[in-house]
């Protein structure tokens, strides 16, 4: 069974959804309301890709893939308050870069994985016959 290229853009978020989870812990300061935000959408994102595996399609198929959008950059958009004055600091010189690098690289994946499920829900998630 030959998979549309939405298909594999969705495993690829799955995964970075994932990564995020893992990399959120790395962060110095966080939120409490991110880490459920993440577990959701890398849980949903699991779920998309099962279903369409055994299946061929997910009811509302291009719908989820917005879902999981929305739960990531929600996250994202929530983790960037309590870092907000350490990344600045750290890119004034004024405390070590390390101390925003976790954050940076939580923030990267969390946008890739935005921009990934996006893409995804415009060419769709079906499995070709």
């Amino acid at each position: 069974m030959k998979k549309t290229f939405g298909f594999y853009l969705s495993a690829l978020s799955a995964i970075l959804a994932i990564a995020c989870v893992v990399l959120y812990g790395k962060v110095m300061l966080t939120d409490a309301r991110v880490t459920p935000l993440l577990i959701a959408s890398a849980v949903l994102s699991v779920v998309i890709l099962a279903v369409t595996a055994v299946k061929g399609s997910v009811p509302g198929g291009n719908l989820l893939p917005v879902v999981c959008a929305v739960l990531c950059m929600s996250a994202v958009a929530l983790s960037i308050s309590p870092m907000a004055s350490t990344v600045v600091f750290a890119f004034m010189g004024m405390s070590p870069m390390s101390s925003a690098q976790g954050f940076l690289v939580f923030a990267g994946a969390g946008l890739a994985a935005w921009l990934i499920n996006v893409i995804a829900a415009f060419l769709g998630i079906t499995k070709k016959a």
